[in-house]
């Protein structure tokens, strides 16, 4: 079975694991990256926080203001959503208060971090981009050094979970923090710099 199968297998499994532990205030609605099958092999995977409104109704993560923030970084980067990336989050299903999308707990992003880790598994990204505060303590229950890595910036890691991987940490790129020149800028210049990065 090649890493497509193998992921799409994965997807299908990750409700069942998450109600295990969790039933309350989440939209179980599947959202996952549509373009699977036009990935290059081991792509570059950036995480994000979790589907929000819009991403539940299209069932496509990043396609909101941030989905369109996003898709702007990756255009200065020259390199191409549907094949380069594999867009996934820290927590993979919407989490809600009322109706209206909540930040995962750290309780949730714990749970989650066991899919994750299986998620890179098996992708094996060339590089792993954590946007936001969620995706980094996600991540920092499988490694805990990164949670004192410095925003924005690329680091090699030796790892025995992964063995060798490269990851990058910056913002989210949420509207409320685009709409902050010195986050916008910083974003701009860490795409700009991710073809350099995966050399």
């Amino acid at each position: 079975m090649n890493w497509k199968e193998e992921l799409k297998n994965f997807y299908k499994k990750r409700k069942e694991y998450i109600k295990k532990y969790l039933n309350e205030d989440i939209d179980f609605t599947d959202v996952f990256d549509p373009y699977l099958e036009e990935k290059v092999n081991n792509p570059i995977m950036i995480i994000g926080e979790a589907p929000g409104e819009n991403e539940v109704k299209k069932k496509i993560p990043f396609v909101g203001k941030a989905g369109e923030n996003l898709d702007y970084l990756i255009s200065l980067s020259s390199l191409d959503r549907k094949k380069d990336f594999l867009i996934t989050n820290a927590f993979p299903f919407r989490t809600i208060k009322g109706n209206k999308n909540r930040t995962p707990k750290a309780s949730e992003l714990k749970i989650a971090s066991k899919l994750l880790e299986e998620e890179i598994k098996i992708v094996r990204p060339k590089l792993i981009l954590l946007l936001g505060n969620s995706s980094i303590k996600a991540f920092s229950y499988l490694i805990s050094d990164v949670k004192n890595l410095k925003k924005c910036g690329f680091y090699d890691l030796e790892t025995q979970k992964f063995g060798k991987i490269k990851i990058g940490i910056c913002y989210h790129p949420s509207p409320l923090a685009f709409n902050r020149k010195e986050i916008r800028e910083s974003l701009e210049e860490f795409f700009k710099s991710l073809r350099s990065a995966i050399k």
